[in-house]
């Protein structure tokens, strides 16, 4: 009990992580649908019907006189986007709108002017004391923003674009968490969506600030057998392995249909992943439901609450389950 407690209030310290019902062969935990947390019909800011990317962070010892205890941030998917926030005292809301969202919008003079930005990613920078919020805009590039009280933001510039790799049309929809890899003075990575003409796979890049990255040319991680597309990775160490989940379909048989969860096990310099299969279902949510897409977690007292993207492309909400440590 004390190591999954320790466990899951690292990652979530570290960066935005999820987990899901079983791997197979481990004792995770069960998750049991909440509800709908965030949906654009409740929204002030809302130029279409749907929210994603929840990125999730607590704001206790951090924030000075936040507006609640923890911080979601979010965005429309399709143009204008917009990076968005939402608050709450209770992980299971009420989530509150932030007045003036969005908080990052398609146009930052003079430092850029894109269609849209959308898929943002949080995580604290205790060296520095601030907060990191990744985002892109448009999907070739990644953009880094900093800020002391999460509200008002620094533009810090470009970090990812296609450029770094060989062959690849979009760079986006990065995670970003601390961690070493052997042999590379770093104390951060970022595990990104690549579309290698028409295939989207996992790419890695690491940075020992945040700020300035280095990428691997190929693939971490290949899309799971039976499906095509994959994206939303993240990085989960779990009793002495190491895991990458990240959510995958077969777009020939279903175009932006069809998202589960799927896992597969990899090694220290994540060179290497073996897939185990899925590890959450979207017919967990309801047995009509097309999708679980970009999931994140925290934990508070001995609870595990995940938040993660429901329902069709263009309608997308922000739902939430809840499990027990067990």
């Amino acid at each position: 009990m004390k190591r999954t407690r320790k466990f899951f209030s690292l990652l979530f310290v570290f960066g935005t992580i999820f987990i899901t019902n079983i791997v197979y062969g481990q004792d995770l935990p069960h998750f049991r649908y909440h509800g709908v947390v965030l949906q654009a019909s409740d929204l002030k800011y809302a130029p279409h019907d749907d929210v994603i990317y929840p990125a999730v962070f607590a704001t206790e010892k951090r924030i000075e006189q936040p507006l609640g205890k923890y911080y979601m941030y979010y965005a429309p998917h399709d143009i204008p986007g917009g990076i968005c926030l939402a608050y709450a005292d209770k992980p299971e809301g009420l989530w509150k709108e932030y007045s003036e969202n969005p908080i990052i919008s398609k146009t930052w003079e003079p430092h850029y002017r894109v269609s849209h930005v959308s898929g943002p990613d949080v995580i604290w920078n205790e060296e520095e004391k601030k907060l990191f919020l990744y985002f892109h805009g448009e999907n070739n590039v990644t953009r880094l923003a900093s800020s002391e009280d999460g509200i008002h933001f620094r533009y810090e510039g470009e970090v990812i674009d296609t450029k770094m790799f060989p062959s690849l049309s979009e760079a986006s929809y990065g995670r970003v968490f601390r961690y070493v890899l052997p042999g590379k003075n770093n104390k951060y990575i970022m595990l990104l969506m690549g579309n290698d003409n028409g295939t989207r796979r996992i790419y890695l890049a690491w940075s020992s600030d945040g700020r300035k990255w280095e990428t691997r040319p190929k693939a971490v991680m290949d899309p799971p057998p039976e499906t095509d597309q994959t994206a939303g990775a993240i990085l989960v160490q779990w009793k002495g392995k190491i895991y990458i989940i990240a959510h995958a379909n077969n777009s020939r048989a279903a175009f932006n249909e069809g998202y589960d969860l799927y896992v597969g096990e990899t090694d220290v310099s994540l060179e290497k992943v073996q897939p185990l299969g899925k590890i959450f279902e979207r017919t967990a949510v309801s047995p009509e439901n097309p999708a679980v897409m970009s999931p994140t977690l925290i934990e508070l007292e001995g609870r595990l609450y995940m938040y993660f993207n429901i329902g069709a492309r263009l309608r997308n909400k922000i739902a939430l389950a809840i499990a027990e440590e067990q």
